[in-house]
């Protein structure tokens, strides 16, 4: 009997699935990063869920508080932008992962600082100041954690 060494690809279904337990992963070491590496290289600590509860209270027209803004930013780092990682691959069939990590990673840096911030009355980019190009390595390192762990949680190869 011949051996089938193809690899198979793993269904959408299966890649949403595993996007949870690998945005958990990633939204652990987002918080490592920003609460506790970035007080020692910045002198401040990163603080997202500042932007989720300013942009709530925009949207909405009353303000939440720091513990619903908190848990906004988790729920979006451990299930909305996982998810929205595996769409993103997907559709633009983006290969190796690591690509299409990096591209999904710059994505949604800029959406924070560019986009959303102004959105709340803060400057573009924040001003490009250390704390932008800390935030593009927080997110960067993020999406890299979430997507390296989806893929081997996949049993998918390195580079795959």
């Amino acid at each position: 009997m011949a051996l089938d060494f193809k690899q198979t690809t793993p269904s959408l279904a299966r890649r949403l699935f595993l996007a949870i337990p690998a945005g958990i992963v990633g939204e652990v070491v987002f918080e490592i990063l920003a609460l506790i590496v970035a007080p020692m290289l910045l002198g401040t600590a990163m603080q997202p869920a500042l932007l989720v509860g300013a942009l709530a209270g925009v949207l909405t027209g009353a303000p939440i508080s720091s513990a619903s803004a908190w848990l906004g930013h988790l729920l979006a780092g451990a299930v909305l932008f996982p998810v929205g990682y595996v769409l993103f691959a997907r559709y633009f069939g983006l290969r190796p992962w690591p690509l299409a990590a990096v591209i999904y990673a710059i994505l949604l840096w800029f959406l924070a600082q560019g986009v959303l911030a102004p959105i709340v009355g803060r400057p573009f980019m924040l001003g490009f100041v250390a704390y932008t190009w800390a935030s593009l390595a927080v997110h960067l390192i993020y999406v890299l954690v979430v997507a390296g762990t989806l893929h081997r949680l996949l049993g998918s190869p390195p580079a795959d």
